[in-house]
């Protein structure tokens, strides 16, 4: 087999990009994963969270852009009965300060965005606790809880089925008559003259293709390495941590809560039987893995232990017992700038699209259609009008808020 475009992962990023060239052309696509199966990597222990606020203007049109195709999964995947459906349960942001700047910039990209005040909080979400005073997990510092100002709102915002999704992502692939093989690893990138002809499987099948994506998640540095492909970006496979409480029936509707002063995150889990929940700290964001195929998939107690008392002093009324389970996947995180890199490589017929920092799953479906925009010439259904020029690998860094999973 020799397709026109080889895509080399399918994740989320790399199902993206197989599904959104094979419903554009006509163009012959093969994408390769080493799982058995979809999500098997990043995206199956992604929180896959949908909201608009980040630091640069252009990253924020591009998640709402994604938003939109979550919103209409259906529509967009081409699919009768996809696995994934869209949450809208909103985002509020418990960051302090005022919200102005941040309201100014969401809204002037077209985003949804309110500002609540404690009442309002109590009204939608009664649940939660108002306290904006930083939360010691130690224990060691004495708490009293102080209400916030003011808070940051995306109505629209919400979280999707991780798994869900990229099964879609495989499935419409097929749909448009692209071809997805799972357990298939590569072994070699053939290189010839400072071109990429083609890959090697572990199967011993070398495969030639026209164009190369390398779409491998925590696995994109050894692919890289194999094509002589040598990025100016230091990109980290990074261990980070989930959790996951029960929750009693009664407790009413939680949003996607992004709390800087707990120093977590949390969104309703199961319909509303469960929570997830993990850090928005940068000290969470620091266990590089050297080995993608081996690392810790479970939680560790201290980060259980310490994440717990964060959750029940934003969710009072929580009892103190119930089911506790977790999770460890891996971010590719781009320590410059914590944005991915994407497009063509100085070795002929390498393409990236690397590094996603944890923000794979917000922007995969406009990843996709950058990429298959910029490799067919033709437009589709949902795109962005965002350039893939935003992402480039000779770019100079992206200016960020913070370099963490927040920027």
């Amino acid at each position: 087999m020799s397709p026109d475009v080889l895509v080399v992962g399918s994740g989320i990023v790399g199902a993206s990009i197989a599904y959104q060239i094979s419903r554009r052309s006509d163009l012959e696509v093969l994408a390769l994963d080493k799982g058995n199966g979809p999500a098997e990597g990043s995206t199956g222990a992604s929180s896959s969270i949908s909201r608009c606020r980040y630091s640069h203007p252009e990253v924020v049109r591009l998640a709402l852009h994604g938003q939109r195709a979550y919103r209409r999964w259906s529509e967009f995947t081409g699919l009768a009965e996809p696995r994934s459906e869209y949450q809208r349960t909103g985002v509020a942001w418990m960051l302090g300060g005022s919200v102005e700047d941040d309201l100014d910039r969401l809204r002037g990209a077209g985003v949804s965005a309110e500002r609540l005040r404690p009442d309002d909080l109590r009204l939608l979400f009664p649940a939660l606790s108002d306290c904006i005073e930083p939360f010691d997990l130690s224990g060691e510092t004495p708490h009293e809880c102080r209400p916030f100002d003011e808070i940051l709102y995306e109505p629209d915002g919400g979280y999707a089925d991780p798994s869900g999704a990229c099964a879609d992502l495989v499935d419409a692939t097929r749909q448009e008559g692209g071809t997805v093989r799972f357990g298939e690893s590569v072994v070699e990138v053939v290189v010839s003259s400072g071109r990429a002809l083609g890959v090697v499987t572990a199967k011993g099948e070398r495969i030639d293709a026209g164009l190369i994506v390398n779409a491998a998640g925590p696995w994109c540095n050894r692919l890289n390495e194999m094509a002589g492909c040598h990025l100016e970006w230091t990109l980290e496979p990074t261990r980070v941590q989930v959790l996951y409480r029960d929750l009693p029936a009664d407790l009413g509707p939680l949003p996607v809560l992004i709390d800087a002063a707990t120093g977590i995150y949390l969104r309703p889990d199961a319909a509303g039987a469960r929570v997830l929940f993990g850090s928005v700290l940068p000290g969470d964001e620091e266990e590089v893995v050297s080995d993608p195929d081996h690392f810790r998939s479970t939680a560790d107690r201290s980060f259980i232990d310490t994440k717990i008392h964060a959750l029940h002093h934003r969710i009072p009324e929580l009892e103190h017992r119930g089911t506790l389970s977790g999770i460890a996947g891996l971010y590719t995180v781009n320590r410059e700038d914590v944005h991915p890199v994407v497009g063509p490589t100085d070795v002929e017929g390498w393409w990236v699209a690397n590094g996603f920092s944890g923000h794979g799953f917000k922007l995969a479906p406009m990843i996709g259609a950058m990429v298959a925009r910029s490799i067919t010439g033709l437009d589709a259904p949902f795109d962005t009008d965002v350039s893939m020029g935003l992402f480039g690998v000779d770019r100079d860094p992206i200016g960020v808020g913070s370099k963490t999973v927040l920027a």
